[in-house]
């Protein structure tokens, strides 16, 4: 009987102890996320502001080497047009609000000049995976995808700053740029530029397209808006 007793003494004595042992593991638990949330939003933060003050790649840029990693995981060279040919290059991030905003101008855009004989290039800022689960959810040719490039050719073309519209002609050199996110006008703009109309968007597409938010850079042709 007393042996009874004193073992139940004893659980009555250790519960509180496991009681208190298990909120402070439900509160550490807890602080851990907080600051993995906390850490989460400051590296957001900081890409956020080192895409503001990435430099924007312009007409008249020349391009030398680029390269990178195609979706079956080899490295590749990029042809640099040669003279009378073009090279369409779309810039972009699967994560990017305002590249899939742009993506069914793209693909009209891609179609009309592939038919014409221009090459177009998708260039990912990604890594491959993410990349291809991309281009395969919407349609865009893997062979025509190059992902993760190199820093020598993520800075030529500017690739801090997504999505990107980028005619190169001869010897590498951008004959226009088109950044950004871009609304009917910018559309219009654009298929003009190529000789061909840009059919009419409807009302939701007019309202996606002229909504100035989304990743990487903002600018139009005169002005600058910030990633939100």
């Amino acid at each position: 009987m007393t042996s009874s007793v004193k073992e139940h003494a004893n659980v009555a004595r250790t519960q509180p102890k496991r009681r208190f042992s298990k909120v402070m593991e439900i509160l550490l638990w807890l602080a851990g996320l907080g600051v993995l949330a906390e850490n989460i939003f400051l590296f957001q933060q900081n890409r956020r502001l080192n895409e503001a003050l990435a430099p924007q790649i312009l007409a008249g840029t020349q391009l030398q080497m680029l390269s990178g990693v195609a979706l079956d995981g080899r490295l590749e060279r990029v042809a640099l047009p040669a003279a009378d040919s073009k090279l369409l290059i779309l810039t972009f991030s699967p994560g990017c609000p305002a590249c899939r905003a742009n993506l069914d101008g793209w693909m009209r855009l891609a179609s009309t000049l592939q038919q014409k004989g221009v090459r177009v290039l998708w260039v990912s800022r990604d890594p491959i995976e993410i990349t291809r689960d991309y281009c395969v959810k919407h349609g865009i040719a893997l062979s025509d995808t190059l992902a993760d490039p190199p820093f020598r050719t993520f800075a030529q073309l500017g690739l801090a700053r997504v999505p990107n519209t980028l005619l190169v002609g001869a010897e590498g050199k951008v004959e226009k740029v088109w950044a950004g996110r871009l609304d009917q006008a910018g559309w219009n703009t654009m298929f003009s530029y190529f000789g061909e109309r840009q059919e009419a968007a409807s009302p939701l597409q007019s309202q996606v397209g002229a909504n100035p938010t989304g990743c990487g850079s903002e600018l139009s042709q005169t002005s600058a808006k910030g990633c939100k």
